[in-house]
């Protein structure tokens, strides 16, 4: 199963995320030129795949903004979600199921409910912060580039 999300493609591109990758964004070109030096890479990009590219948004950054009283609410609404549809599971698998689905961000939707809320909470707070991160990154470039 490939973890390749893509953002863009064509005949000779592939513009994608790794699933679980936040920091970066791959750029697969085949037939350019490139040329490598230790820790550094350049390949020219054609125009014609820049102009498909750039009409992407590189990230979400839509939590970055987000208050603790945002994300605690959400969360709130999220978990009570999964425990109602968990409860009305019609058998043991689909139970399983619905136990493994947000479990990377919750928890097993089997485990008590003020647990799932503590991880949730601290799984958004966590992304807020990367977002943050990254936002004021991309300002900082946007400063420096300004100057030229």
């Amino acid at each position: 199963m490939s973890t390749k999300a893509t953002v863009a493609y064509g005949p000779n591109f592939h513009l994608y995320k790794e699933v679980f990758d936040e920091n970066f964004i791959y750029l697969e070109l085949e037939g350019v030129s490139f040329e490598a030096g230790y820790n550094r890479v350049m390949v020219p990009i054609p125009v014609h795949i820049w102009e498909v590219i750039r009409q992407y948004p590189g990230t979400d950054l839509s939590w970055s903004d987000k208050t603790n009283e945002e994300i605690e609410s959400y969360v709130e609404q999220e978990v009570n979600e999964r425990l109602m549809k968990y409860e009305q599971a019609e058998n043991d698998q689909h139970r399983g199921l619905i136990a493994l689905c947000g479990s990377l961000t919750y928890g097993s939707a089997d485990s008590p409910r003020q647990e799932q809320m503590e991880q949730g909470v601290a799984y958004f707070k966590q992304l807020r912060e990367h977002q943050q991160q990254i936002k004021q990154a991309i300002e900082e470039l946007n400063k420096t580039n300004r100057g030229k």
